[in-house]
């Protein structure tokens, strides 16, 4: 049933809430998990607002360059935890790291490997939150044409 387990991590605690789950699945199924972080486009106003304003092109740049290399290192060490965690339970796990906007990317790797699951967590926001601050998982949901096992977290 489940050859292929997509689990996308955002570098949250509350993402890792789904291993429990993928584990006890990608075990019962002998299915492989597909960890995959994305590493969000920055624009030097979001990164640092000072570096918006009066500095230098290359300056901004360089900042950039060194800030997406500081989080794929992070996002690099927090997926190969998880593979070993997955690695230790049985599990045949890779893993990937690719940067641009999160659903887009989500979508697009789960289609490319043909994933037969795609899980995920979220944080159960509704109403004026959900509207406001969005979900890279309802987007998913609502965009995507795969099964999803979606973990709610709340109280977080």
């Amino acid at each position: 049933m489940y050859r292929r387990i997509l689990m996308p991590h955002d570098g949250s605690a509350f993402a890792e809430r789904v291993l429990p789950h993928v584990t006890e699945l990608a075990k019962r199924y002998e299915a492989e998990v597909h960890l995959l972080e994305i590493i969000p486009i920055q624009t030097p106003g979001l990164l640092a607002p000072e570096l918006s304003v009066g500095t230098e092109p290359e300056l901004a740049i360089d900042a950039l360059d060194a800030a997406q290399q500081s989080l794929r290192e992070a996002g690099r060490a927090r997926l190969e935890n998880l593979a070993t965690h997955l690695q230790n339970e049985g599990v045949n796990v890779r893993w990937s790291i690719v940067d641009g906007d999160p659903v887009h990317e989500i979508l697009a790797y789960a289609a490319k490997l043909d994933v037969d699951l795609i899980a995920m967590a979220t944080h159960g926001r509704s109403g004026l939150a959900r509207a406001i601050l969005g979900s890279v998982t309802d987007a998913v949901l609502r965009r995507g044409n795969r099964p999803m096992l979606v973990v709610p977290v709340r109280g977080e």
